[in-house]
């Protein structure tokens, strides 16, 4: 009898940890499977492309209040945060050319020190050289839960609990690619994302390290249920870039 109840214990304790995986869904219209998309590695032509601002449309939106506040802290940190590792997580899927955007003041400054003479001859960056891009990528997060549900301490960040005992996040984007050159979108997905405080397997990689802002976020559920939605963002865009967009 007692080695019936421990298999029975044994069975639901496999349960629980398969109902705990971190899990995403993507909804989207048409275009090939993901299974299609990315059944080889890609050694083809590059698109090209860079990664807009993620607006915020959670009802958080724009939080800065209690503790954090003094720090100059806000919930848009957020949406900056998850842009780096799209971006990060674009570039090494092997599938574009990936345009820096965030950072092109710091790119005009040093192509106009460089026409003001100033410069070593030869060393200096040339005016007019800069890519544009084929495809925009910009997102929406219109969900974002640190604690769906669970019970156990934690801090508070950003309005969110982290750490404690046993928690489940849930993230959702709204995802769109837009052609450049026409402002037409060309794609468009809402991506979920959730996760409950196990380990994170085969996603760590995904979107390289944590941005500062979100540092409070790792290892707990979710930091998880971010990864695997950028993973599944990452999914989608390659999946629904038309082909003419790989020439390069």
């Amino acid at each position: 009898m007692r080695r019936v109840f421990a298999f029975a214990g044994l069975i639901a304790v496999i349960i629980w940890v398969s109902s705990c995986a971190p899990t995403a869904t993507v909804t989207s219209y048409g275009g090939p499977s993901m299974a299609e998309a990315q059944a080889e590695r890609y050694d083809g032509p590059k698109a090209r492309l860079a990664v807009g601002e993620f607006g915020d449309k959670t009802a958080k939106g724009g939080w800065s209040g209690g503790w954090l506040g003094m720090y100059g802290v806000s919930f848009k940190q957020i949406g900056d945060g998850m842009r780096d590792m799209l971006t990060t997580a674009l570039f090494h899927s092997n599938r574009y050319i990936v345009l820096e955007r965030e950072q092109l003041g710091a790119v005009l400054e040093e192509q106009d020190l460089g026409a003001t003479g100033r410069v070593k001859k030869g060393t200096e960056a040339p005016i007019g050289e800069i890519y544009g891009a084929d495809l925009i990528i910009t997102a929406n997060i219109t969900e974002f839960e640190g604690s769906s549900r669970g019970v156990g301490g934690g801090t508070r960040i950003l309005g969110v609990t982290v750490g404690g005992g046993f928690k489940k996040a849930h993230i959702a984007l709204d995802i769109r690619v837009i052609d450049a050159k026409t402002s037409q979108i060309v794609a468009a997905a809402s991506v979920e994302g959730e996760a409950t405080n196990i380990a994170l397997g085969g996603i760590t990689n995904i979107g390289g390290v944590l941005p500062l802002a979100m540092g409070g976020f790792s290892k707990t559920p979710t930091e998880k249920a971010i990864r695997v939605c950028i993973q599944k963002a990452v999914e989608f865009i390659v999946g629904q870039t038309p082909a003419g967009y790989y020439r390069y």
